[in-house]
């Protein structure tokens, strides 16, 4: 199943919303999902959404708990569609996190706008990390693939 069959979460009205097996978070801006066997994080956006300070902790606290402490490869799926935005607060926290783990992250992104390919490009030079846009979901998980995760 892409990425796009998923079901969404409706609003969460600034609450977290979490799933009974703990795969799935959701705020009001950014849905997560974990897939474990293949050791992926799939990220999706609200629509015209700029991440701020508070989203910063969320993606980093979920990701956290998911991939645990060992230093195994793990990769990050991103359908950026509906990103306008980061502001220095969420670039901060998410970009002290990835760089932390510039050794073991391979992250895809897919429907990134002018801007956010920017934004994109300055944070993979700061991180550190390996970082690469597609046009397409499909693109984006191959590429995953020919890094050894199993998109």
């Amino acid at each position: 199943m892409s990425f796009d069959e998923r079901p969404r979460y409706a609003s969460t009205r600034g609450r977290e919303m979490n799933d009974a097996e703990g795969d799935r978070v959701a705020n009001e801006s950014t849905e997560l999902r974990w897939d474990a066997a293949s050791r992926v994080v799939t990220i999706r956006y609200v629509g015209g959404i700029i991440l701020t300070g508070p989203d910063g902790p969320f993606v980093v606290n979920a990701v956290s708990r998911w991939i645990g402490t060992a230093r195994v490869p793990f990769g990050v799926l991103v359908d950026a569609i509906g990103l306008n935005g980061t502001n220095a607060e969420y670039r901060a926290t998410t970009g002290a996190f990835f760089r932390a783990h510039r050794d073991t992250v391979f992250v895809a992104t897919f429907n990134v706008n002018a801007v956010m390919q920017v934004l994109a490009e300055m944070f993979r030079i700061g991180t550190g990390i390996q970082l690469k846009g597609f046009a397409d979901e499909a693109s984006a998980r191959g590429w995953l693939r020919t890094r050894g995760i199993a998109a």
